[in-house]
């Protein structure tokens, strides 16, 4: 019976500094994303704008008749900022209103509860804390009584969201007008036996991407209009005055972002609801529960069918590290980046696949 052998690995000094290097490189690449990840999440937002905004572009010069891109671009600016300023002007001053009234009337929604003679408010005189419950009523109202005026006040934050937005704008602007050129540059710098490959691969990227961001506006905008008239009915079934257009609006908002944006609308939606009446913001919250339901089983699958096929998993993997790493603006990208990624990986294997079975 032979001896086992012993093996000897000999690692050499100049195999440790290549070792060591790579480690440095790797931490150094590390703390430089982290360092620059606001700036790569604008980056990767100015593209996903524009990806959204390019077949409008395209669809303003084809049917205007505009031969200068940078024309059509700014032409579907306009529209954009439009939107946005309308939305904003929809939503931004009856919210602030509504909860500056909510705080401001904390203290007399206190005593009529104490007022009544139901189980709980008994509990509460039972227990005597009938004082404390008024004192942190009156604190509330005091604390937060200027909520707006304050909100805006604190401007850092309100700067820097107008920067990034500034900044996202004018960066998608300049690569829906540059863009093209610069793939057209890339292109022609490839061997001629690459060419058409990457171009393939780079049109079922923009497929698979357009489609994301098509299927998501178009639920947004569904998850909108649906809110609205059930807003509206609700309001006037139950005698309730509610601004159905600004709350609508914040669930179109919300509802582009992926899997955690209609949970964020429909909260918001009922704690605004919430503020008006206890009724309103059950009816509110079924309704949130039937809808979802629904959308999640009937018209979600069927437009976004075409997002690269990506499991659930995935995109709730997608989802989580795009949050980690830009919050919203991650989120939203972070899927449509996935799906690019997806798409990569997979023309790589069958290529290699080919190169083997060659």
């Amino acid at each position: 019976m032979e001896r086992p052998r012993k093996i000897t690995v000999a690692v050499t000094n100049r195999t440790m500094v290549r070792a060591i290097f790579w480690l440095a490189v790797a931490v150094l690449g590390y703390k430089f994303i982290g360092m620059v990840s606001h700036v790569l999440t604008l980056i990767a937002a100015a593209v996903f704008v524009a990806l959204a905004l390019n077949p409008v572009v395209s669809a303003i010069s084809r049917r205007l008749k505009v031969h200068s891109r940078i024309r059509a671009t700014a032409s579907a600016y306009l529209l954009v900022v439009a939107v946005l300023t309308l939305f904003f002007v929809l939503v931004i001053p009856p919210l602030v209103q509504q909860t500056r009234d909510f705080i401001r009337d904390v203290p007399q929604k206190v005593q009529n509860f104490q007022d009544q003679d139901n189980s709980l408010s008994r509990a509460v005189k039972r227990y005597d804390l009938d004082e404390k419950l008024n004192q942190a009523a009156k604190d509330f109202a005091s604390n937060y009584g200027g909520f707006g005026s304050k909100l805006l006040d604190t401007g850092r934050r309100v700067v820097e969201a107008l920067v990034s937005v500034l900044v996202v704008l004018v960066l998608a602007f300049m690569m829906l007008v540059e863009g093209p050129a610069w793939l057209e540059t890339y292109f022609k710098v490839l061997p001629e036996r690459k060419r058409e490959h990457h171009r393939r691969l780079a049109h079922k990227i923009y497929r698979a991407v357009t489609a994301f961001v098509n299927g998501q506006v178009i639920l947004a905008a569904v998850a909108g209009l649906f809110a609205f008239i059930a807003l509206e009915i609700a309001g006037q079934v139950l005698n309730i005055p509610t601004n159905a257009a600004a709350l609508a609006g914040i669930v179109a908002v919300f509802g582009i972002i992926p899997l955690f944006g209609n949970p964020i609308a429909a909260s918001v939606v009922v704690l605004v609801s919430l503020l008006n009446s206890g009724a309103l913001a059950v009816v509110m919250a079924i309704y949130f529960i039937v809808y979802f339901f629904i959308e999640n089983h009937t018209f979600q699958p069927y437009i976004q069918s075409k997002l690269s096929e990506l499991t659930p998993l995935t995109v709730f993997i997608a989802a989580l590290i795009g949050i980690g790493f830009g919050g919203i603006l991650g989120a939203i990208v972070a899927i449509p980046a996935a799906s690019t990624v997806k798409i990569i990986i997979e023309d790589y294997v069958r290529r290699r696949r080919q190169v083997v079975g060659s």
